[in-house]
């Protein structure tokens, strides 16, 4: 019994004079960790002051400087800086500062104009001596009035930098009031300083007034921040400003003051804590540490005595030296029988128990051997990666396919956690969470990203259970796994063909139809505005017909990224088809943030590309509208921004359209008969009539003016004037004057054949005249007909056509020309005609319109206008055509008057290209006109 007692004493005494040494030692550490925390924290405070008081100066300086470039600049468009004589302002005396012809004294749309596109205050001073006077500001007492007249403070710091010509960014107080400022110096034409700019930005301080007034440290503790003359500026509430002034003015010893300097302010930060204050915390909070570990280690040394009578001191249970023999036999291998029995429940049984429970696993490892070289052999051949760990995670075993994978031979593993090897690359902390779940589930499977050994990431397919022993506990962990990541990569580019479009990487309608889904949510959660916006190119099938499509796709991919940079991330621009797109606008505050951005947006796409050596240049009309004013679902919506689009088409494209529901069914109606008429031509309807031209001089047939008819299959044959002006305006009036063109050449040949001989005149549109590549399809239309001489085609474009661009036009007729191609300026007088037009376009016929002509024997002044267009002609050596002859005298007039080349009812009505040649061999003409030759 002492023997036991004494081994417990030898046990107990350094532990006790552990716990008497142990309360001190922590009692100073802790207060002095807490001290530190408390200065610490002190610290911190007085940095998120500095921060506050930076952030808001830095917010503010960026405007200021970008408001003083546009003051300086408005103020150079006004002209020279100059001091010219003086003047009166207030019962001040002062120089007159004038730029240009213009007096800034008093002179306020100046500096309000800046202050209206960047807020704050803006100031025009002149110089008076040594001081800078406002003559122009938008800077305000308390009574509301301009401070005009008022003095730029003479003892500051901005006066010494302008004076000395230098530019001075700050805060200063201006009115009693802290404002950041930027001041530049004004000079004239000779370098001398003789006022100054100013802007500047009264600056809200209430959050920096909140923060300081509800900060205090500890209980007592309190925070100020002080301006460049050492007065207080903030102050926590909690104390008085006298007191808190006597204490920064004695500094006493029992008192930590931590002090920050904010130098673009001119402002010091402290804050302030009494020291017996802090000490008494720490020493509260380091006995509440000591009085715990006190408890614990009492509770520590009642647990080992316990164990110790458990273990230690009750009876081994059988003859010690017996005991230590047979332990040393079974460490020998010797396993055998030798008829000892033990107590139960000792130590002795246990070891006797061990002993047979080893014989028998001894026996069954034999019988498992065999299974184990079969599953050995299945281990290192597998294709998988398999790894094994122990119950801590750490790597005893991979296989042949764990190395090629991961690139770490077996030497590599062994020994080393799955995470440093690479496993779960981008979340340390998941294999952790992996290993618990399959502590709890037996297994876990699914996806992770991994990194080679050569750094190469890749995807993985994981698989984790863990492997128990008879008692349930965990032995082993493991993991297999095998290389998705080309699965992966293929499984990615389907899904981004799904929603993605091929040629420019845009979203494609489903993810749009997505995305509209989500933004219709957002934008009724936020109450904010959505803008749904369809656009489509104006002049992008001549780049395709031109450059080829492969230049098209090349211009489509540009746009996509002009696009893309010029919208925000929040936005979606999606490509609908061809060149269609769709734009989602979201968190819209108005109509107008909308149309600034979508004006932008055509700005950008109107800039020229660059396509090979070739610059293209395209333009877009936009329909937009705008949710919630349009309440509807998100399909109608997107048909109602469409509607829109083809709005602004009619209109002139190039422009902007918002959704009009009052005139939808009406647009809608005029877009079907569109689609109609452009339905007609794939499908064969069209038809050339043609009208003979005579020479009644020469008594023949002189040229056909070929005319478009519809052969409706319900209406019938339709005039051009109900189906024409639906599309002369249109990308569509390019392929019809090419069909025109095309099936004029043809009758051309069939006539030439028969035998006949003259000139067939056909129609142009403004767009189409107008486009650039007119020339080179024209060349191409020609050369299908070889055998057709250029002259024998004559191109008609009206005036208004001319007009609208006449030095284009002038130049395209010129290279038409070159060609043999003879032009005629039709409808001549009835537009905004004029000798400069006349002299400016290398036409070879004016064409008189019919309705001068058609009245011009009751009317004297169509007749006087046919007279001098007549005349005209003849001074500036043009032929000259009248339309519109209805009856033989109208033809003798016209024929005394010098105008000998007519078309009208009065010679023949329109007609089908196979009554031509009949008509032709039977013409006679009216005698009534051959007596006027006489």
């Amino acid at each position: 019994m002492q023997k036991k007692i004494s081994t417990i004493w030898r046990f107990l005494l350094p532990v006790l004079v552990l716990l008497t040494v142990a309360p001190f030692v922590l009692t100073g550490q802790q207060a002095s960790q807490q001290l530190g925390h408390i200065h610490a924290g002190a610290t911190e405070q007085a940095h998120t002051l500095v921060r506050l008081l930076d952030v808001t100066e830095e917010l503010v300086s960026e405007q200021a400087n970008a408001a003083m470039r546009l003051l300086k600049q408005r103020s150079q468009q006004l002209g020279e800086v100059s001091i010219d004589g003086l003047v009166q302002l207030q019962a001040q005396t002062l120089p007159n500062l004038k730029m240009g012809s213009t007096e800034i004294t008093g002179q306020f749309d100046l500096v309000d104009g800046v202050s209206d596109l960047f807020g704050g205050t803006a100031t025009m001073f002149v110089r008076s001596g040594d001081s800078f006077v406002r003559i122009a500001t938008n800077v305000k007492h308390e009574n509301g009035s301009r401070a005009v007249g008022t003095l730029l403070n003479p003892k500051g710091k901005v006066i010494r930098a302008l004076l000395a010509g230098k530019e001075y960014s700050g805060v200063v107080d201006i009115l009693g009031q802290p404002y950041i400022t930027r001041y530049d110096p004004l000079v004239d034409a000779n370098g001398n300083v003789i006022g100054a700019y100013y802007i500047g930005y009264k600056v809200d301080i209430k959050v920096l007034r909140d923060t300081v007034q509800n900060m205090r440290q500890l209980t007592t503790g309190f925070a100020v921040i002080l301006d460049e003359t050492n007065n207080i500026r903030f102050l926590s509430s909690h104390i008085t400003a006298a007191k808190a002034v006597s204490l920064l003015q004695s500094r006493p010893d029992n008192w930590e003051f931590v002090t920050e300097t904010v130098p673009k302010w001119g402002f010091n930060v402290i804050v302030a804590y009494p020291l017996s204050e802090a000490r008494a915390v720490s020493l509260a909070n380091a006995w509440f540490v000591v009085f715990a570990g006190i408890l614990l280690g009492t509770l520590l040394i009642v647990i080992i005595l316990w164990q110790l009578r458990r273990l230690i001191l009750n009876p081994i249970g059988g003859d010690p030296a017996l005991a230590i023999d047979v332990v040393k036999r079974i460490a020998a291998g010797d396993l055998a029988q030798d008829g000892l029995h033990a107590k139960p429940d000792t130590l002795m049984a246990s070891v006797l128990e061990m002993r047979q429970k080893l014989r028998e696993s001894i026996d069954t490892l034999r019988q498992n051997a065999e299974r184990m070289r079969l599953s050995a052999s299945v281990f290192d051949h597998a294709h998988d990666g398999i790894f094994i760990t122990d119950a801590h995670a750490n790597i005893v075993e991979v296989n042949y396919a764990f190395t090629q994978i991961t690139g770490y031979s077996r030497d590599d593993a062994l020994g080393r956690v799955p995470q440093a090897l690479g496993f779960v690359t981008y979340d340390d902390s998941l294999l952790d969470m992996l290993w618990l779940q399959a502590e709890s589930n037996s297994e876990w499977r699914g996806e992770t990203w991994s990194r080679r050994k050569d750094g190469d990431v890749y995807a993985a397919w994981l698989d984790i259970f863990c492997v128990r022993d008879e008692a349930n506990q965990i032995r082993n962990f493991v993991g297999l796994f095998s290389d998705i990541t080309q699965a992966k990569e293929q499984q990615q580019n389907l899904e981004r063909m799904a929603y993605h479009d091929p040629l420019t990487q845009l979203p494609n309608r489903a993810l749009l139809s997505d995305r509209l889904q989500q933004a219709l949510a957002r934008a009724e959660r936020s109450g904010e505005l959505l803008a749904v916006c369809c656009l489509d190119l104006d002049g992008f099938k001549p780049v395709n017909d031109t450059l080829g499509h492969e230049a098209g796709d090349y211009l489509l991919v540009q746009l996509a990224v002009r696009m893309s940079a010029c919208l925000r991330d929040s936005d979606t621009v999606a490509r609908l088809g061809g060149d269609e797109f769709a734009v989602l606008l979201c968190g819209l505050q108005n109509v107008d943030e909308c149309v600034q951005t979508l004006e932008r947006l055509l700005s950008v796409i109107k800039t020229p590309y660059s396509i090979g050596d070739k610059s293209v240049t395209v333009s877009s009309s936009i329909g937009y509208t705008i949710f919630p004013d349009d309440g509807c679902e998100p399909d109608t919506l997107l048909r109602h921004a469409d509607h829109a689009m083809y709005q602004a088409k009619l209109n002139g494209g190039s422009r902007v359209q918002q959704f009009d529901s009052h005139h939808d069914r009406q647009f809608r109606g005029l877009r079907q008969d569109r689609e109609r008429v452009e339905a007609a031509l794939p499908n064969q309807e069209f038809r050339l009539y043609y009208q003979p031209k005579v020479d009644l001089r020469q008594g023949k047939v002189v040229g056909m003016e070929a005319l478009i008819r519809w052969e409706h299959p319900e209406l019938g044959l339709r005039s051009p004037a109900t189906f024409l002006p639906l599309v002369e305006d249109t990308d569509f009036s390019i392929p019809l004057g090419e069909w025109v063109i095309r099936e004029a050449l043809g009758q051309i040949r069939i006539w030439q054949a028969a035998g006949l001989d003259f000139q067939v005149s056909v129609n142009i549109s403004a767009k189409h005249i107008v486009q650039s590549n007119f020339t080179e399809r024209l060349i191409l239309l020609l050369s299908d007909f070889p055998e057709i001489a250029p002259h024998k085609i004559e191109l008609e474009i009206t005036e208004t056509a001319a007009i609208e661009d006449v030095s284009g036009v002038a130049n395209t007729i010129n290279s038409c020309k070159q060609l043999g191609i003879s032009f005629a300026l039709d409808d001549f007088g009835v537009g905004y005609s004029s000798l400069t037009y006349l002299r400016r376009l290398p036409v070879e016929t004016i064409k008189i319109d019919q309705s001068f002509v058609r009245d011009m024997l009751q009317d004297v002044d169509d007749l006087a206008v046919v007279a001098g267009v007549i005349s005209l002609s003849r001074d500036f050596k043009r032929k000259v055509v009248a339309e519109g002859v209805e009856n033989s005298e109208q033809g003798l007039w016209l024929l005394r008057m010098g105008c000998s080349v007519v078309q009208g009812y009065g010679v023949a009505r329109p007609m089908g290209a196979d009554e031509v040649q009949h008509w032709v061999e039977s013409y006679q003409q009216a005698p009534d006109w051959t007596q006027g030759l006489v």
